[in-house]
């Protein structure tokens, strides 16, 4: 990819995403998640290779059927009401179909089922991208339109997507797809406070986000793919180790590390809201998930594998450097939980 394509097509993502966040009206919002779709495409099949493409064309189909469903919505919804705010939904059938198209966009169950197999299909740090930036647009229309968005329907699909997330990634041995999972388990703690605190779901967002880059970039830095891979990292380098240990338990939500206080302030205002069977049900069911994250901070840091060399440690040397960025975001994710009285 020429660097004059790879500028057009970043700028192209990171503008359509922006423009999300400041339109209200449906028809730019259709553009914009058009332009998305039509961007990420070509990354996705940038590696020539035919799951490379597979997953490029899922993708692409996938998106385009949830914009059209978005955009024949809207539609009906203008025929009805007169115009083409997303502030002023008051048709609940068309507002349904708009909520259950942005699902499909986030991956969120029972619309879980491409996010597998694109994932694995991508590279690392593209699956990354597909994981966090790409459902900032469909979390930022959800956002807006969060006042007239039926509850039951998202904490449904918050319990589905917590309850498939966790089953899913048991008998997982490729990284991808386990983070994949990782990413629809996430997806349903955002949607469960989602019309009743819109504020602690952006917060659960960016702490996903925040938590999950480390990890995939650790990944993508060792050019691991199964979860077997992840117990030679200790050989080579301990720093990675404790690096990538300490941030699968924040990203598996235990106290006192900082992916516990999404889970602790999403639980607390379903509580408040009388809504204390969901609670449970979603506390119990992520223990499965938790199961997965403690499986992969064993292998990585708990394990001794057979090795051939004399030395314990191979401390072999490696060209790729370390980026800056994984020990700061690791660091932010084992010690900002202390902050969660501000939230």
């Amino acid at each position: 990819m020429t660097p004059l394509s790879w500028l057009m097509i970043t700028t192209s993502i990171a503008l359509s995403t922006s423009m999300i966040t400041s339109t209200t009206h449906w028809l730019m919002t259709w553009v914009c998640l058009e332009i998305n779709t039509l961007s990420m495409t070509p990354i996705i099949s940038k590696p020539h290779h035919p799951r490379a493409t597979e997953a490029a064309t899922k993708y692409y189909l996938i998106q385009t059927m949830a914009s059209t469903a978005l955009l024949f919505a809207a539609t009906a919804n203008a025929m009805n009401t007169s115009n083409w705010e997303m502030h002023l939904m008051t048709e609940p059938t068309t507002t349904m179909i708009i909520t259950l198209a942005l699902m499909m966009k986030m991956a969120a169950a029972p619309f879980h089922f491409w996010l597998p197999e694109v994932s694995q299909g991508s590279t690392t740090l593209t699956t990354l991208t597909i994981l966090t930036w790409q459902k900032i647009a469909p979390l930022m229309v959800l956002l807006i339109t969060h006042n007239k968005t039926n509850t039951t329907l998202l904490l449904t699909s918050a319990t589905l997507s917590v309850a498939i997330g966790g089953l899913g990634g048991l008998n997982q041995t490729q990284l991808r797809k386990l983070m994949a999972f990782s990413s629809i388990a996430h997806t349903g703690w955002m949607l469960a406070t989602l019309t009743t605190a819109p504020n602690i779901s952006t917060l659960a967002f960016m702490i996903y986000t925040m938590t999950t880059t480390p990890v995939f970039m650790l990944i993508s830095l060792t050019s691991s793919t199964t979860v077997k891979d992840m117990g030679t990292m200790w050989a080579s380098s301990p720093y990675l180790m404790m690096t990538i240990s300490t941030t699968i338990l924040s990203l598996g939500g235990l106290p006192p590390l900082t992916g516990f206080m999404p889970k602790w302030l999403i639980l607390n205002k379903m509580v408040s809201t009388n809504m204390t069977i969901e609670a449970t049900t979603m506390a119990m069911i992520s223990l499965l998930s938790l199961y997965i994250y403690m499986r992969l901070m064993y292998t990585s840091s708990m394990t001794l594998l057979p090795h051939t060399t004399l030395m314990a440690m191979k401390w072999q040397k490696t060209n790729k450097k370390h980026p800056m960025m994984t020990p700061l975001l690791t660091m932010m994710t084992a010690l900002l939980l202390p902050l969660s009285p501000n939230m």
